[in-house]
């Protein structure tokens, strides 16, 4: 029972809004192209490429805000190669993306001993990492206050997107034309609407945001970079978008039960338990999810099977 108390308590809500953070970002991305009708599959190599030109960007300009941009602008990049690929040259979404993933991957790798001439981890003084922020009043609070406060910009940031980008999606012309390209192509040309342009603009906005969830990993989260640092956060928030359909009350929620699980497994890590058991629990979570949405929506699946058999047989 004391275990659980130690383990069950303030900090570990600290520890979810803080791991939260990240999958929360590049999910809210992954939302303007689920919404665009585009299965982005990329985003773990958006967030990775973020996180290590977030670090490079620091290094260079010798302050967080140029890391923070340097590693937006190459998330960025990214996202308009898938984009090129996907939408005007009419690529499969899923082999562009997982392309993509395995490009980023080894690109960081291959960078990171081109210029640091080592493989692994950049570990150095040089780079500079986003300062936390205290907030006076909401610390007056007690423990509550404290698990407010005190966290790095993007932090707060992560949270205050999720009614930006409802707002966005529900409250404007922009994002009703989004919507409308990916529930109904057809009728969106034939009202006008640029389908493409429409594509190529969620796909950007999403790496806008996956590259802020890669820099607040190297520079809000830790200060480092490290091999392959995203750990498959881009494909939790694959897992987040599929279950919840690219609605940010719902992604919300689901990037609040995978920042659980993760903060959970790292302080189970910190009590002796084995660290192979541990850094399952995210995954698990995940297949989880997945599977609770496969088995919630396998009626619809066989009555459209039954009504197809029937159309078979009368034709």
């Amino acid at each position: 029972m004391e275990v659980l108390e130690k383990i069950f308590n303030f900090a570990l809500i600290a520890a979810t809004l803080r791991t939260t953070a990240p999958i929360l970002l590049v999910s809210l991305g992954g939302s303007f192209t689920t919404k665009a009708g585009i299965f982005n599959i990329g985003l773990e190599g958006q967030m990775l490429v973020g996180a290590f030109f977030g670090v490079l960007g620091s290094i260079w300009t010798g302050s967080a805000l140029g890391g923070l941009l340097c590693g937006v602008l190459a998330a960025v990049v990214m996202a308009a190669t898938f984009s090129l690929l996907v939408v005007t040259l009419r690529a499969n979404e899923v082999v562009v993306g997982l392309a993509l993933n395995i490009l980023a991957g080894g690109l960081t790798i291959s960078l990171t001993k081109a210029i640091f001439g080592t493989r692994g981890s950049i570990v150095s003084g040089d780079i500079v990492g986003l300062p936390p922020i205290d907030i006076p009043f909401i610390e007056d609070l007690g423990r509550f206050g404290r698990v407010l406060s005190g966290y790095t910009p993007l932090v707060y940031l992560a949270f205050v997107m999720v009614f930006v980008v409802w707002l966005v999606l529900y409250r404007t012309k922009l994002g009703l034309y989004i919507r409308v390209t990916g529930e109904k192509p057809e009728a969106a040309e034939a009202l006008g609407i640029p389908t493409a342009l429409m594509q190529h603009i969620a796909s950007l906005l999403c790496g806008v945001l996956a590259g802020l969830a890669g820099a607040h990993l190297s520079l809000g989260y830790i200060t480092m970079f490290a091999e392959n640092m995203s750990s498959g956060r881009g494909f939790m928030a694959v897992a987040v978008l599929i279950f919840s359909n690219g609605d940010p009350l719902k992604v919300l929620l689901g990037c609040l039960l995978f920042g659980f699980s993760d903060a959970a497994s790292l302080r189970l890590q910190t009590f002796g338990f084995p660290s192979y058991i541990v850094l399952m629990v995210p995954y698990l979570v995940t297949l989880g999810a997945l599977f609770a949405l496969t088995y919630r929506q396998r009626p619809k699946v066989i009555r459209e099977t039954l009504e197809s058999l029937s159309l078979l047989r009368r034709t």
